[in-house]
């Protein structure tokens, strides 16, 4: 058997169709061609994926020729079910073209389909896409299986259950490595893998070391910042646009990553912002696809936007989640770097675009966020804050997935009605009845609101057409 032929018949398998192959020649010689196939494979989607620059990791490539390992045990222990012990080598080479094809043709598009799935609010249509790229391979196992012999299904059933317990089931207790990381740290995240820690950055507590190259990011904070901005609709004559800026300042926490990114769905699918939604974010799973939320980024980003829209007629709403102290400051944070915190009159200041922006939203959640409202407000400018200026704010932490004040406000609200101070209103009272069953003094949100505002808000709504509500999904589930 040829490599192009066991790759071949590796698709026929993935397609669920037996292969048409004679596997009794086979040694291993083909075996080892095809993990080499799969190293090569594994990089090249990798490449698609990650940005530069490109940095191999060692136990990344011991992952796939782990996978190599464990589909070769696959095969022997489907060989002795079917009782074919002397053609373990060729279904091995089966199995792993299989493997190598399914990467392609099954998880990799699949694992695209789920992500934007869920970043459009179809929980339970992501929710099956996982399903099925899971467990897919059974099927294909099952059907290498009943190849080997036609007339015993039972009997192939079981051999694919116990092939797929040896080649897919261990991954669910084994740490997978990836390939490649845009850090120039591989060594790094190496050592942390072996450490048991998520070397993606994802649901983990501050590692140790960084699984990011620190002054590649900000290096590369321009070009991000441009490619996000470049992404922005224009403004449409005549129609009073909304665009939208979502800052999520804290890197500690996926909380305010989910709050961010749920910003950026809701407000593009329900309130016709779609393509006007710029996120900034602190998180080490996007230092490489996201600009960074700083003071520095915040101030381009809305100069970028001001830019963009009719600053005269268009209406811009700033969402702000992280963490605030008693001083007023917002915690902008992504260890190693050494970020500036953000004052209320920071926050201004970065208001303050050049060209001028009359008509803002502001919204900023954080504990004692009230105390950003009198640096904010003006005639032509709504400030909602999810706190008084002396009290603190619920629902961060590593134990959940929006605060409380996200919740009640993006995620119950502005599903319900497309009027940000009606929404306000209706946040306000939930918060309060949570904070009771909790036993919690209330947070108390603010709002600051003039009657010119309002008018404008109120025309905007006018020639809106609001999309059906957007169903809250955490990017990145709470441990």
């Amino acid at each position: 058997m040829k490599l192009w032929t066991a790759l071949w018949n590796g698709m026929r398998a993935v397609a669920l169709r037996p292969p048409r192959v004679n596997p009794v020649e086979t040694g291993p010689g083909l075996f080892f061609a095809l993990t080499v196939a799969y190293l090569v494979v594994s990089v090249a989607l990798a490449m698609i994926e990650i940005a530069r620059p490109w940095a191999l990791l060692s136990l990344g490539l011991m992952t796939v020729l782990t996978d190599a390992l464990l589909t070769l045990a696959a095969a022997w222990l489907m060989a002795r079910v079917m009782q074919r012990d002397g053609i373990v080598w060729g279904i091995a080479a089966i199995l792993l073209a299989a493997t190598i094809m399914t990467s392609i043709l099954v998880h990799w598009p699949l694992n695209h389909a789920t992500h934007a799935l869920v970043m459009h609010g179809h929980v339970l249509a992501a929710w099956l896409a996982g399903l099925v790229s899971r467990w897919w391979w059974l099927l294909v196992l099952i059907v290498v299986a009943h190849w080997l012999a036609p007339r015993s299904f039972w009997r192939a059933l079981a051999a694919g259950v116990l092939g797929y317990a040896v080649s897919a089931a261990a991954w669910w207790w084994l740490d997978a490595v990836p390939v490649l990381t845009t850090a120039q740290v591989a060594n790094t995240a190496a050592r942390d893998a072996i450490a048991g820690e998520d070397v993606g950055g994802v649901g983990t507590e501050s590692p140790r070391s960084p699984p990011f190259d620190a002054e590649q990011v900000i290096y590369n904070q321009q070009n991000l910042l441009d490619e996000a901005v470049a992404k922005l609709r224009p403004q449409t004559p005549g129609t009073v646009d909304l665009y939208v800026v979502a800052f999520a300042g804290d890197a500690q926490e996926d909380v305010f990553r989910n709050e961010a990114e749920y910003v950026e769905r809701l407000f593009a699918q329900r309130f016709g912002a779609d393509g006007r939604v710029l996120v900034l974010e602190n998180n080490p799973a996007t230092v490489a696809t996201r600009p960074l939320a700083t003071l520095t980024n915040l101030a381009w980003a809305l100069d970028d936007v001001a830019a963009k829209m009719d600053p005269a007629e268009d209406v811009l709403l700033l969402y702000v989640t992280t963490h605030g102290g008693h001083d007023h400051e917002l915690l902008v944070d992504l260890d190693p770097l050494p970020l500036n915190q953000i004052t209320p009159d920071d926050l201004a200041d970065a208001l303050k675009t050049d060209p001028g922006i009359r008509w803002k939203v502001v919204v900023v959640n954080a504990c004692y966020s009230g105390g950003f409202i009198d640096a904010l407000r003006d005639d032509s400018t709504l400030v909602i804050t999810s706190a008084r200026a002396d009290r603190t704010s619920f629902g961060c932490g590593a134990d959940s997935d929006i605060t409380y004040f996200g919740k009640a406000f993006l995620a119950q609200a502005l599903n319900k009605t497309t009027s940000i101070p009606e929404a306000f209103a209706q946040a306000k009272k939930s918060v309060s009845e949570w904070e009771d069953a909790d036993g919690e003094e209330h947070s108390e949100p603010q709002i600051a609101s003039t009657r010119s505002i309002e008018a404008k808000l109120e025309t905007w709504q006018r020639t809106l057409k609001p999309g059906a509500p957007v169903p809250f999904a955490p990017v990145v589930a709470r441990r």
